[in-house]
């Protein structure tokens, strides 16, 4: 018994020492759990942007999401915007639209089992679950430290086979090793996330920046949503009728969550539907189940 206790004080003393040398322990659940949306949401701030930057393989890839606190939070939860490049998503109180260049297209849940929420929630981080996919895999912490009132905290990942195949934003092998790097501030609210991929050879390059700010007031994100006369754009499924107000002029189109359903213009099925604008009109659709 004497000796079991000798090596396990002695086994903690070198952790503590480990632990010392690196700064405190940060589980990277604790950082996650602060940064869920509603959790950021949920205190003065109204809003937060994140910008991604993606520099593997030469020139930077970048996208914006902005995320905001809906005014019929019970119902929708939060209302976004991502743009990438000139493609632009609007999700707002309980509506979506796209726009590419100056067209919009307005976005129909043909599938009435679907929500909205159902729609933006991977947008948001709701959970502990991995969204970002260079969060993906086992978390380890390497080291941390704080100067001020921010905190600098990294981890290490080691890259499967599966997550090489899986994930594809960046160049990765088994072997390698994904270093993340964060800064949060005293509430472990992340202002950046800076990623590595560190290779069996030693050397470590940049692939990946996630830059957060945040506000107290929500942005003018949604103005420029078309507005104006509407027109009833009649889904026809399984013989019973769905209406949908479109603001007039813009693209329709549907979505049905991946269930592969086809849309007509007429009742037997036999005209495809093609996006055009906005109209009094009627589309058949016929599901899996027909």
């Amino acid at each position: 018994m004497k000796k079991i206790l000798s090596a396990a004080l002695i086994a903690a003393t070198a952790l503590a020492l480990v632990s010392c040398g690196n700064g405190r322990s940060i589980p990277i659940e604790t950082v996650k759990r602060a940064n869920l949306t509603g959790n950021l949401l949920a205190g003065e701030c109204s809003s937060y942007t994140e910008k991604v930057e993606y520099f593997d393989g030469g020139e930077a890839i970048s996208y914006t999401l902005y995320i905001e606190s809906a005014e019929n939070a019970a119902e929708y939860s939060y209302n976004v915007v991502e743009t990438i490049g000139d493609f632009t998503l609007f999700a707002h109180e309980g509506d979506v639209f796209k726009k590419k260049g100056d067209d919009f297209c307005a976005v129909l849940f043909s599938n009435q089992a679907l929500t909205y929420y159902q729609y933006i929630k991977d947008y948001a981080s709701d959970s502990l679950e991995v969204k970002f996919p260079l969060d993906a895999g086992e978390r380890y912490q390497i080291k941390s430290s704080e100067d001020g009132d921010l905190i600098f905290v990294s981890y290490y990942a080691d890259v499967t086979p599966q997550m090489a195949s899986a994930i594809t934003s960046v160049s990765l092998k088994t072997g390698d090793r994904i270093i993340s790097e964060y800064t949060t501030d005293k509430g472990y609210r992340i202002q950046k996330i800076e990623y590595f991929v560190e290779h069996a050879d030693g050397s470590k390059n940049l692939v990946a920046k996630r830059s957060f700010t945040y506000s107290v007031e929500k942005e003018d994100a949604f103005s420029s949503l078309p507005g104006g006369d509407d027109v009833t754009v009649t889904l026809v499924i399984g013989g019973r009728e769905y209406g949908y107000d479109v603001p007039s002029g813009v693209y329709v189109e549907f979505f049905d969550g991946g269930l592969g359903y086809e849309y007509f213009t007429d009742e037997k099925c036999t005209q495809k539907y093609e996006l055009s604008t906005a109209l009094e009109m009627t589309v058949y659709v016929r599901t899996n189940f027909d």
